[in-house]
């Protein structure tokens, strides 16, 4: 697998204090997503900023509505929960496809965005953040053409639910 940037990494360790903090036992998409923002200089948490998402918002969210429940199966305690695992796994698809020498930011919060079905997605949505908005400047912000990957987003989405 690819290596991650300073900030990718900066970013996922920062996810891994953020759960320990909140005296969860795992790394969710909720920690990661919490992560990018403390980070807070990658493309991630600039297009995050701009689209209104606060780390103190979020994290009273994470708060508010995810239960740190001991059903969370995970391989060892205080790891990435299997959903994370397939977010970052995608992260690594999406930076092969972007000829990206490394995972970045960016590729980190596509795949979250993609995942559709994760808590980071659906504190997203209970922020009334546009995941196609924010993907599209995810876009920008990597020199890409948003107009060739204008319906990717929903074709992502569905595609692991069998529609």
């Amino acid at each position: 697998m690819k290596a991650y940037t300073a900030k990718a990494k900066k970013a996922l360790d920062m996810a891994a204090r953020l759960s320990k903090s909140m005296h969860h036992n795992y790394v969710g998409t909720e920690h990661i997503l919490a992560g990018l923002l403390k980070e807070g200089q990658g493309a991630a948490a600039e297009v995050l900023f701009a689209n209104h998402v606060r780390l103190d918002q979020l994290l009273n969210l994470i708060e508010d509505l995810i239960s740190p429940g001991g059903e969370t199966v995970l391989l060892e305690r205080d790891g990435y929960t299997p959903r994370t695992e397939q977010v970052l796994l995608r992260a690594a698809d999406e930076a092969e496809r972007f000829r990206s020498d490394e995972i970045g930011t960016e590729h980190i919060l596509i795949a979250i965005l993609k995942e559709g079905d994760c808590a980071a997605s659906r504190l997203l949505n209970t922020l009334n953040v546009n995941p196609q908005k924010i993907f599209v400047e995810l876009l920008g912000a990597m020199g890409e053409d948003p107009q060739k990957f204008r319906d990717e987003l929903s074709k992502g989405r569905n595609a692991g639910r069998g529609t």
